[in-house]
């Protein structure tokens, strides 16, 4: 495993600006010889301790001027976040001090830490794998206390566990495999190709849950998009301030009101969700209309879930039986909403036939609560409550686990054909790929888009 560079870091790790306590990070081998300059510590306590506390003043050793009275918080390596020795400076929240003590820092031996830079050893130094990374920075980006409380669990190491368990035995297999072959003259015992094929299907049974798992992670992630469709004036833009309880898109009785997308966030059953209000679909008056209904179209492509919004008040239309024929055809959960049902009903209701539909009012606020029960069903019985299981992975992490699952498909696909030297390539490939979701054979390069994500401090 490559090793960080041998030096002291140090940064801000609290947010800029005015607050009452701003803390200072100092990681690395020189993190006591520099504070030593710098800190005068009161009371005759040893310094350092391992997770103690120190009262004292950051002095200038040049000037001879006091800075500041600050905390300092040691951590002695290997027991600490960055498995390095750490000291954690707490000071006042101006950025003029907190300017200083970081200039003293930097003077006395430390350099400025690089985005993501402790974290980056605590990977290196063996204190954490890459999905326990990932988890810390899902848990940096968190909105919600469910995105929050997903990644807390990645962090407690079960992910961790299982890919390393799987690599595991996938290696085992392959050394066997790769003995077998590299030397048919000794005395090993022949590999039974059929009851590796066995093991490997379990394998990949387990891969495919918890590539599912990785899939429904990173929606609710992100937050379950929800697209709203249907002709101008059907009441997409009533209906999504309805689900908001507050007015956010414009609301009139002239059609085609909403020319663009917009977007809000909105927890339905714990579960983060975007609701979509798109332009109306019909073909388009001018320029701008056909702009906005080309977004309708990729705000739907791109959706988790659809609401087909139709008026009841009106007869069904052309453009209503195209929308429903477009529904007809998405891969992908489909409600429909029959809405404005205070005035009297002159829809055909075998427009909805097939498709589970929701009577609602926006006006009176009747049916609403039906919306939302409707909503969580579908997402409970895709398993998107089900925040225990869901895994978090980065671009990278996501990539490789694809390619992982597809080399040990096409290992699987392979048995019994007596083509063990691609039974080998397939399965090597599939120890690599699964190293680069734990972070066992990640590159460099790969490290550095990762760790770009965070904030420096962190």
């Amino acid at each position: 495993m490559y090793k960080p560079k041998i030096d002291t870091i140090a940064a801000v790790s609290t947010a800029q600006g005015r607050a009452a306590i701003s803390i200072i990070r100092v990681s690395g081998p020189n993190t006591f010889a520099i504070l030593g300059k710098i800190f005068v510590r009161g009371g005759k306590k040893t310094f350092p301790l391992p997770y103690s506390a120190f009262f004292g003043k950051i002095v200038d050793p040049i000037a001879q001027q006091v800075i500041d009275e600050v905390i300092v918080t040691t951590y002695l390596s290997p027991n600490s976040y960055t498995g390095e020795d750490i000291a954690e400076i707490g000071a006042h929240g101006n950025p003029v001090v907190v300017s200083r003590i970081m200039q003293l820092l930097i003077t006395n031996g430390a350099r400025a830490a690089e985005a993501g830079e402790f974290t980056k050893r605590a990977f290196l130094n063996g204190k954490m794998d890459l999905l326990e990374v990932e988890a810390i920075s899902q848990l940096l980006a968190a909105n919600t206390t469910t995105q929050a409380t997903m990644a807390l669990n990645q962090l407690d190491g079960l992910p961790s566990k299982f890919v390393a368990e799987i690599r595991e035995k996938i290696l085992k297999h392959l050394v066997q495999l790769e003995a077998s072959l590299n030397f048919p003259e000794d005395a090993i015992e022949s590999i039974d190709e059929y009851q590796v094929g066995r093991e490997l299907r379990k394998i990949l049974n387990e891969l495919y849950i918890f590539l599912d798992n990785a899939k429904n992670g990173s929606l609710v992630s992100e937050g379950l998009k929800v697209a709203l469709l249907g002709k101008p004036n059907s009441g997409k833009s009533s209906l999504m301030n309805c689900i908001l309880g507050r007015d956010r898109a414009i609301v009139t009785d002239i059609p085609g009101t909403t020319r663009d997308t917009l977007e809000e966030s909105i927890l339905i059953a714990s579960i983060p969700v975007k609701i979509i209000d798109t332009a109306g679909m019909r073909k388009p008056g001018d320029k701008v209309e056909a702009i906005g209904i080309e977004r309708t179209l990729k705000a739907v492509e791109d959706a988790y879930a659809v609401i087909g919004v139709f008026d009841g008040s009106v007869i069904e239309t052309e453009e209503d039986k195209l929308i429903i024929d477009n529904l007809k055809n998405l891969n992908k959960n489909v409600l429909l909403i029959c809405n404005k049902t205070d005035l009297p009903q002159k829809i055909s209701r075998k427009l909805f036939e097939g498709f589970k539909t929701v009577n609602l009012s926006c006006k009176e606020g009747t049916g609403l609560v039906e919306v939302f029960a409707a909503l969580t069903d579908i997402f409970k019985s895709d398993g998107m409550a089900n925040f225990d299981e869901m895994v978090l992975l980065g671009a990278q992490q996501a990539a490789a686990l694809d390619k992982a699952v597809s080399a040990l498909e096409r290992a699987v696909e392979g048995i019994g054909k007596n083509y063990q030297d691609m039974l080998a390539i397939d399965m090597e490939e599939t120890v690599r790929e699964l190293g680069r979701v734990n972070g066992e054979t990640v590159d460099m390069n790969t490290l550095d888009l990762i760790f770009e994500r965070f904030c420096i401090g962190k």
